[in-house]
């Protein structure tokens, strides 16, 4: 029982992350129109007397910086997930061993080695 809630919970909260990336997105597809509008109204209203020049370099940057954005995002996403698919180089290296000491005091805590059979030599 306590499973499906767990399971409705995680659900909710993919949907919850899925409609911000669509807020997201929608926003940043926004500014890139607007940034194509700037332009379009330049070329039209000023292009022939080269005047407002501040709108072709403040509209490119609106127009060109969300596709960049979004390709930079989706390949870091494809990037990480391959990653996570491919082994780890240190689960196929030997496991880390602890210190001889530090395994005797473990052993001693645990009570599975008497306190009189530590031999210390350094």
């Amino acid at each position: 029982m306590g499973s499906f809630k767990e399971g409705k919970e995680e659900s909710h909260g993919e949907r919850k992350e899925r409609v911000k990336s669509c807020i997201v997105y929608s926003w940043s597809l926004m500014v890139s129109m607007i940034g194509g509008l700037i332009m379009g109204w330049w070329e039209y209203e000023y292009h022939r007397t080269n005047r407002q020049l501040w709108m072709v370099p403040f509209g490119l940057v609106l127009l060109i910086t969300p596709p960049f954005v979004w390709f930079s995002i989706f390949v870091s996403d494809w990037c990480s997930s391959k990653g996570e698919d491919a082994p780890s180089t240190t689960a196929t290296s030997q496991p880390v061993r602890p210190l001889e000491g530090d395994l005797e005091r473990s052993m001693i805590k645990s009570k599975k080695l008497p306190p009189t059979a530590i031999n210390v030599d350094v």
